[in-house]
């Protein structure tokens, strides 16, 4: 049957059209997280209208949606399933055409399918000591016993394969907080340091990348040195300064003023002890000069 296709004045319905017809993946930005009336199958087999949450992507002025259910995101409740698809805006997201509203001017995408065929290249790919350029997607956490909650790393995207960023394997220095490194939507380059196909685990690393400051670094800070650093973490056992990139001297709280994140503190470095590819410093914070923002 011959269907005639609409004509439209930009010149991104052509590679709508040529996804709808050859399951070419599309990388649009994702633009709202909106609720639309879609056609739903129940388990008998039965349809009917609902709403539906859905993420619009656009381009050029062409907009299409993709239903939760394509988007490849699993979740129990609309809330938490809002807040997922809410993370993806602004960043570029790969799709396939599965359907196109010619009337409409919009068509409906399926993430869901993208990665299917995305993550089976990457598999094949994928094994410790490669590099990849890897997406942000979202931070981990885990919630203690006492109410407060832990970091553990960062979720990133492999070409549809998604992977774990453990906090430990952001830095050679002390991480406070997961997002003072990463934020969702950051593009940036990882080193495979784990492969589970079993368990469909994979483990990568920033930190690989990056020049070890130590063993160097104690023939930098001597016990007894003055030296201004700032403060990168606040904690009950003391004080974390950043003396430079990867390397934080753990310090004991000063009496009175109480340094905050963010400033620029004077401290005394009190012992200095090396290990083969790390080391520590301790010392003493001796006040404040300058807050930070």
């Amino acid at each position: 049957m011959h269907v005639e296709k609409k004509q439209f004045h930009t010149d991104a319905w052509p590679e709508v059209y040529a996804s709808r017809q050859t399951r070419m993946i599309l990388r649009w930005p994702a633009v709202a997280v909106e609720e639309h009336e879609l056609r739903v199958k129940s388990e008998n087999g039965d349809t009917a209208m609902e709403k539906v949450l859905c993420l619009a992507v656009a381009r050029d002025g062409v907009k299409g949606i993709i239903p939760l259910p394509e988007t490849g995101i699993e979740a129990d409740r609309k809330f938490v399933a809002r807040a997922r698809l809410v993370q993806f805006l602004g960043q570029e997201v790969p799709f396939v055409v599965v359907g196109i509203d010619a009337d409409a001017e919009t068509f409906t995408g399926s993430r869901k399918q993208a990665l299917e065929i995305l993550s089976r290249e990457t598999w094949a790919s994928l094994k410790p000591g490669v590099v990849k350029t890897a997406i942000a997607r979202r931070p981990v956490h885990r919630r203690l016993d006492d109410g407060s909650v832990k970091p553990l790393g960062f979720i990133v995207d492999l070409d549809g394969v998604e992977a774990l960023l453990p906090v430990w394997e952001l830095s050679h220095g002390w991480v406070d907080e997961v997002q003072d490194f990463v934020q969702p939507g950051d593009v940036f380059d990882v080193r495979v340091l784990a492969v589970d196909r079993e368990s469909n685990r994979v483990t990568v690393s920033v930190k690989e990348l990056v020049p070890n400051p130590w063993p160097g670094a104690v023939k930098r800070y001597v016990p007894g040195g003055y030296y201004a650093g700032t403060v990168t973490g606040v904690a009950r056992y003391g004080i974390f300064v950043c003396l430079e990139p990867g390397v934080d001297a753990l310090c004991r709280h000063m009496k009175g003023e109480i340094p905050r994140k963010g400033d620029l503190v004077l401290a005394v470095v009190t012992e200095v002890t090396p290990r083969d590819e790390s080391g520590q410093v301790r010392g003493r914070v001796l006040r404040v000069l300058r807050r930070g923002s």
